[in-house]
């Protein structure tokens, strides 16, 4: 089967999320039995075309000097052109900013599965003062789409609502096997880990709740591991809060550097407003890690009280509190993990491969168009 995967982000983006690491993971273990390959978007130093494990990537649109939107824009502009003189007998079309859908239907009359990792409509509103996800809910009732993989019951419970007659899958994020570690003893230090967005990954909400406890005297070392868009704000935000001993801003780490840091951390962090599904989550508790999160929908379906702390979304307060109490309660802090990891061992991306497969070939074999 010749599959076409559409992703606006891409591995080597150096402001990339979670999305093109699961887009590679899954599409990587397909290509040992289709021939897989993946439109993404054009970033800082991007090369037109590569290869990876037996996956094309090839990179469409362009940018432009001080219009944020462009390689978003540009990318959707040469997409639907480059679909219709490819040829494919599947369309994998990411949920992608700004507007969600891809209208790639109106280029293929092959089945197209809509696959939802990217639902931040609020920030990008925010920024651009657009009703980008009334405009989303919208597009259903004029271009037809009927297949859908999301990340958590949540989400599916949303897009069987947005769109009666679909088919609607969850499919959530996962690991490679040989990362999965138990380890009973902990660390001597909490990890965020993540991009470093500000609003999205509440990295506002986590300055200020590491301030309230450095103010109080209490002083828990955290290293922040990522890049993005928001690095000087928050250098900045440490620096007047008098924190640069205490928070350490490591940059992008990845592999064994990666699972190394947190192994010999005691728990993560995750002080998100908005998740799909929670990757990072997943990775601290492959290692035995608890996770300290906001309840907030998705990422409640994977940190839940058995094996991880949650508080209530946007309560700085109550999050430095759980955040110190874990710090002090190390034994609890271990069982919390091994409990993590008991769950962690289940989310393979074999065993996720597969399923995904499944709903491919079912999608193609039926003849159902979107």
């Amino acid at each position: 089967m010749k599959i076409l995967h559409c992703d606006t982000d891409d591995l080597d983006n150096p402001l990339r999320g979670g999305a093109p690491v699961r887009t590679f993971q899954i599409n990587t273990r397909l290509a040992e039995r289709h021939d897989v390959s993946v439109f993404t978007a054009t970033y800082a130093n991007s090369l037109r075309q590569r290869n990876r494990d037996n996956v094309r990537y090839a990179t469409l649109g362009f940018g432009i000097r001080g219009i944020g939107l462009s390689h978003h824009l540009t990318y959707l502009a040469a997409l639907g052109p480059r679909l219709r003189g490819s040829p494919h007998d599947l369309v994998v079309e990411e949920f992608m900013p700004p507007f969600g859908f891809s209208l790639l239907p109106l280029w293929t009359s092959k089945p197209i599965i809509s696959l939802v990792q990217w639902f931040f409509f609020e920030e990008w509103q925010a920024r651009y003062k657009l009703p980008f996800e009334k405009m989303m809910r919208a597009i259903p009732r004029r271009v037809h789409y009927r297949n859908f993989i999301v990340q958590s019951e949540k989400m599916a419970h949303y897009f069987r609502a947005l769109v009666p007659d679909a088919r609607v899958s969850v499919v959530p994020g996962g690991l490679q096997k040989e990362i999965h570690f138990e380890q009973d003893t902990p660390g001597a230090y909490v990890v965020y880990l993540g991009r470093l967005a500000r609003h999205q990954k509440g990295l506002d909400l986590l300055v200020e709740a590491w301030r309230d406890l450095f103010l109080r005297g209490i002083s828990i070392p955290l290293k922040i591991v990522g890049t993005g868009q928001d690095q000087a704000w928050l250098e900045e935000q440490i620096c007047v809060a008098g924190m640069q001993q205490l928070v350490t801003i490591m940059g992008r780490m990845e592999g064994q550097e990666k699972y190394e840091l947190l192994r010999n951390c005691r728990f993560l962090v995750m002080p998100s407003r908005d998740e799909t599904f929670g990757l990072a989550a997943l990775e601290a508790m492959a290692v035995s890690k608890p996770v300290v999160a906001f309840d907030i929908d998705h990422l409640n379906e994977l940190v839940r009280p058995d094996r991880g702390v949650l508080v209530p979304p946007g309560n700085v307060a109550e999050f430095a509190r759980a955040a110190h109490d874990l710090w002090e309660q190390p034994r609890r802090c271990t069982e919390l993990g091994l409990r993590a990891h008991a769950v962690a061992q289940t989310y393979t991306w074999d065993r996720l491969a597969i399923l995904q497969e499944s709903i491919y070939l079912d999608a193609a074999q039926s003849g159902v168009r979107t």
